[in-house]
């Protein structure tokens, strides 16, 4: 009878480790998804904000933009440590992910691209979904951090770009 005991208190404590096993898979998987979109977002971010750069014709702007081009490839580099830390394959193309913007915004000058790139950097830092959802979901600490804290940049780029279209548009 004890040795039936065991047994069936064994199985069950195995078997309570199936779901915590399965969600640690969960969040596991969590992060690598979330490297494999943001380093190829951020790395093709980065290509878009060099260009606006180089070729925004308000000076401000321009400082934004090579301030901000500069944090965008800092975090690149971080996700990338990331990513290698946790053996997360990611494959990135930042050239190919970039140009159709860039081939849209080499149509315009003047002010016309300085909004057209504050437009866009306000899109994309507008949507912070796949950062929140890396913070509830993933499993990795160091990683978690980091989304944490690149929500925060990205809300102050957000509030800093607003701020040049506001004065831009008067």
């Amino acid at each position: 009878m004890r040795m039936f005991i065991t047994i069936v208190l064994s199985s069950l404590a195995l078997a309570s480790l199936a779901p915590v096993r399965a969600q640690e898979k969960e969040r596991a998987n969590a992060d690598a998804a979330f490297l494999t979109k943001a380093i190829p977002g951020i790395g093709a971010s980065v290509k878009i904000i060099e260009y606006a750069g180089k070729n925004a014709s308000d000076e401000k702007v321009k400082d934004f933009a090579e301030r901000v081009g500069k944090q965008h490839k800092e975090s690149v580099e971080i996700a990338s440590g990331h990513a290698k830390r946790l053996k997360i394959a990611v494959v990135s193309d930042p050239d190919k992910d970039s140009k159709k913007t860039i081939d849209e915004w080499s149509k315009l000058n003047g002010t016309d691209l300085d909004v057209a790139f504050l437009k866009w950097l306000s899109h994309g830092h507008a949507d912070t979904t796949m950062f929140d959802d890396e913070v509830k979901n993933g499993a990795d600490a160091d990683l978690k951090a980091y989304a944490k804290s690149s929500i925060t940049s990205g809300n102050e780029h957000l509030k800093e770009a607003r701020e040049h279209l506001a004065r831009l548009k008067k």
